[in-house]
């Protein structure tokens, strides 16, 4: 599992650089790789929901989505930025859950 999620992350840096050097715009590819990074890092912050495997799911699949974003915004130009934003409301639900329900899923 963790191959191919290093497979795909190569395959983004790799396809980011591939559109900088075909287009040469410095600033496209600066957000496209700051998106990268924080969706790596929502990624990885997301392991800490496995306790409660229907929001788990649902980040995993909102990360999904806001890659899927991030690949149209190299190949189009066009940014979808709420969709950027997703992994952040399943986030705020899991530390909604523990500010209401205790620790408990730690």
């Amino acid at each position: 599992m963790k191959g191919k999620i290093l497979f795909w992350l190569i395959a983004t840096v790799v396809y980011i650089g591939w559109d900088y050097y075909r287009h040469g715009d410095l600033r496209k590819s600066l957000i496209a790789s700051g998106v990268m990074v924080y969706l790596a890092s929502m990624a990885t912050v997301g392991i800490t929901m496995r306790p409660i495997l229907p929001l788990f799911a649902v980040h995993y699949l909102t990360i999904l989505a806001a890659w899927a974003a991030l690949i149209y915004y190299v190949w189009r130009g066009k940014m979808f930025w709420w969709v950027l934003g997703l992994p952040l409301v399943s986030v705020a639900a899991f530390v909604g859950l523990n500010f209401l329900e205790g620790s408990r899923y730690e």
